[in-house]
């Protein structure tokens, strides 16, 4: 019993991160980026200063690694569904 309690364990923390939230989630055009524009549908309160500090390369897109470094250090959380 105590096997199956630790293994049960074992794959919810590794599952867990296929539920986050990615680019292809939130991505309408295809291009693999974000604009503020698509962002805000995820987000409806989102401000372009909030998502100026989410585009880290400061290209005015957010790519996987802003959107992931982004959830990660709270600056945005999962939308609710």
């Amino acid at each position: 019993m105590r096997r199956a309690a630790v293994g049960a364990m074992v794959v919810a923390l590794f599952a867990a991160p296929a539920f986050a939230l990615t680019v292809s989630d939130v991505d309408t055009d295809g291009d693999s980026l974000v604009s503020f524009t698509e962002m805000a549908v995820a987000y409806p309160d989102l401000t372009e200063a909030l998502f100026a500090e989410i585009d880290t390369s400061d290209d005015s897109l957010v790519d996987e690694a802003e959107l992931a470094a982004a959830l990660d250090q709270g600056v945005i959380l999962e939308p609710a569904e």
